[in-house]
């Protein structure tokens, strides 16, 4: 049987990694890659000759790589653009060649109607679908005493708010020196564009000056970036985000997949990818959620709800059925638009 031939393009292909490795194991597709250097720069040749290999094209980002296969994508391929919210802050969607862009995909309600109010979108060709999460991998025993330590994954830039992190980390460390705040990812440092920032350095420096000074500071831990995430998330008991704001966030529904509570600071469209319980106001309702599960008598949430409900929503498979009625299915007018409860 000939394979369909499907090509995913972008600058950051991280967060297609999960679709394109379970494309792939479906056995009926053939996978290649065009990835880009930056937002708007590419080898032209390479992807020329991706083109002529393609059936389907996906562009991960709808940046300048979705301008670029909306302009010279044949009649016969069809091509999805898969956008996250950073397209918002550009103008590479006024770009697009919409005619000949069979599909937007947003990965969240909110990022849905974002995409349709500020850059009207025919409805017809759009299509949510939430960000993957690779529920089995992730889903091993916690460790002893893993109910008094917190994660944080990925603080940079600055709205990632490592601060406030800190700051409930603080709070509980007080009341419990057992506390401890892991913080996985690159440092700021390590990103040039970012360091090269007064303000965005000016924060860092003064917050890393704040920690090195504090009586707590050794259990505050940078275990930097790394592959190892499951092994990582074994030993966090609440994962935190504290973002000002998002289009998805990974991070907390990784933790839930571990087992680990989720403790998000509400953001624009945090209640249409998250239930309500999950969501707080405020530094100090975080740390009262916690106090309040670890002194329970009898605990106050299931981890394996947790688990279940992040299969449910963001599992494999059910992604993978819904992009694959995208690559061999009629263009429906079909929307999600629900949110969850």
């Amino acid at each position: 049987m000939k394979k369909t031939k499907i090509l995913f393009a972008g600058h950051d292909l991280k967060f297609a990694q999960i679709i394109m490795n379970s494309l792939k194991n479906q056995g009926i597709y053939e996978l290649r890659t065009d990835e880009w250097t930056g937002h708007n720069l590419h080898n032209e040749e390479a992807s020329y000759e991706c083109l002529e290999w393609a059936d389907v094209i996906v562009c991960e980002w709808g940046l300048g790589n979705a301008v670029w296969y909306s302009k010279h994508k044949k009649p016969h391929q069809r091509l999805i653009v898969r956008m996250h919210r950073q397209e918002i802050e550009t103008e590479y969607p006024f770009q697009f060649e919409l005619d000949n862009i069979d599909h937007i995909i947003a990965i969240s309600p909110y990022v849905y109607e974002e995409f349709y109010r500020v850059f009207r979108f025919p409805r017809e060709k759009m299509k949510m679908i939430y960000n993957l999460v690779d529920t089995e991998r992730l889903n091993k025993p916690k460790m002893k005493n893993a109910q008094f330590n917190l994660g944080i994954i990925g603080i940079c830039p600055k709205m990632k708010r490592l601060d406030l992190a800190v700051d409930a980390f603080e709070k509980l460390w007080e009341q419990d020196s057992r506390y401890k705040l892991y913080v996985k990812g690159k440092l700021p440092q390590e990103y040039t564009w970012l360091w090269g920032r007064e303000e965005e350095k000016n924060y860092y420096e003064e917050l890393f000056q704040r920690i090195e000074a504090a009586p707590w500071k050794e259990s505050v831990v940078f275990d930097g970036f790394g592959s190892d995430i499951d092994e990582w998330l074994s030993k966090i008991g609440f994962v935190l985000s504290t973002s000002d704001f998002e289009s998805f966030h990974l991070s907390p529904s990784e933790g839930m997949a571990s087992g680990a509570y989720p403790l998000i600071l509400k953001w624009d469209g945090s209640d249409t990818i998250y239930p309500k319980e999950f969501l707080l106001s405020s530094v100090e309702e975080i740390v009262n959620k916690v106090i309040t599960i670890n002194s329970a008598s009898e605990p106050q949430y299931k981890p394996q709800r947790l688990k279940e409900y992040v299969t449910h929503y963001f599992g494999v498979e059910r992604a993978t059925r819904e992009w694959q009625q995208l690559i061999t299915a009629p263009i429906t007018s079909y929307i999600h638009t629900s949110t969850i409860e």
